[in-house]
């Protein structure tokens, strides 16, 4: 038997060193437990640097190039239609002014009519002709709406496979499109149905305000892609904050249409400051004006100090309330939208694409 032992004992692999100790945090020693909602103890030197100046310069190009194009089409379409209804005759010698004079002693065209009366002869059950009597009560801008709507839940999975890293956007490594595409993806079904519900209520009654869109598509369109990459802009900046709250979310990417929806509430506050509001789950009514100043402490107290056990984008939040009201406030229809008619129509008229 002792024999065996020492044979048994010749043959057996050498005993490894023993393992060393695994830090229980990624720095340092100490428990690995801590509370929910608190970040990890990471050195801010060893954090990635945020770039500013590139994201800054795209998005203002990405902004303006979105307004120019939208005012083109818009314009080709409103001489279009005057030429077809004999209200334009001699485009190359028309200004811009008298385009506009002749669209309003025309009268607007059926495509910006927000009526909502239904067609007159139905056709026969047929996919494409019932959605179309369907969208034929709504003006071009909340087609529009419906069209972004839509595209919000179709991308509702393209977070689970590779294409997060197109529709989800990391401040420190995300290229600059991220801004735009990011307002597209969400993280889940309730972070889309809620979004979709809270923009469904507002941005219908703006988007036919005459004081803002007035039913143009065009315009609409504009001014939510531009909100949308001017808020992720927002979430891009704040992130650079020295806070420990808000140091770790460039690591982090974000997604979803939080702050479009903030600039649609923030521009409805604007234009129906007296008008009441509710909040899901919440007794009571509160006027638009209160509720948007009572938002804007709520996410700046959460951009600088913080907010236990909520991780909202504050900062894209704060950029879409500030882009919203001032477009509103400052009438962007008459300093934005207008002006960029104006320049796509002469660049259009130099071009002969008029």
């Amino acid at each position: 038997m002792t024999m065996l032992w020492a044979q048994l004992r010749r043959i057996a692999p050498p005993r490894l060193p023993p393992r060393p100790p695994r830090p229980n945090r990624i720095f340092g020693a100490g428990s690995s437990r801590r509370a929910y909602g608190t970040e990890p103890n990471i050195p801010k030197e060893f954090l990635p640097p945020v770039p500013v100046l590139r994201p800054t310069l795209w998005a203002l190009t990405a902004t303006a190039t979105i307004f120019l194009g939208c005012a083109a089409y818009d314009v080709h379409r409103d001489v279009r239609d005057l030429k077809r209804r004999g209200l334009l005759k001699n485009v190359r010698e028309a200004s811009y002014e008298d385009v506009e004079i002749a669209k309003h002693r025309g009268g607007h065209s059926s495509r910006r009519s927000s009526s909502r009366s239904s067609p007159s002869s139905p056709s026969k059950y047929y996919p494409p002709g019932q959605l179309g009597e369907v969208l034929a009560a709504y003006n071009d801008a909340e087609k529009v709406l419906l069209g972004f709507s839509a595209l919000n839940i179709s991308l509702l999975g393209a977070h689970y496979m590779a294409l997060i890293q197109h529709f989800g956007h990391v401040p420190c490594f995300s290229p600059n499109y991220t801004l735009l595409t990011s307002m597209f993806g969400h993280t889940g079904l309730l972070h889309a149905g809620l979004n979709t519900f809270v923009l469904l209520q507002f941005a219908p009654q703006v988007a036919g305000e005459p004081r803002v869109f007035a039913g143009n598509g065009c315009h609409f369109a504009a001014f939510y892609l531009s909100a949308g990459i001017l808020s992720s802009l927002g979430s891009q900046i704040s992130s650079i904050l020295p806070s420990r709250n808000y140091q770790y979310r460039r690591l982090v990417p974000h997604m979803g249409a939080s702050g479009v929806i903030s600039a649609f509430l923030a521009m409805w506050a604007a234009l129906y400051p007296e008008a009441s509001i509710g909040i899901l789950f919440v007794p009571g009514s509160y006027s638009a004006q209160n509720f948007l100043l009572a938002l804007v402490a709520f996410e700046t107290c959460g951009l600088f100090f913080g907010i236990p056990l909520v991780k909202f984008a504050h900062g894209q939040h704060l950029a879409g309330l500030a882009i919203g009201w001032a477009y509103a406030r400052y009438d962007g229809k008459k300093h934005v939208w207008r002006p960029s008619r104006k320049a796509a129509f002469a660049v259009m008229k130099r071009l002969h694409l008029v």
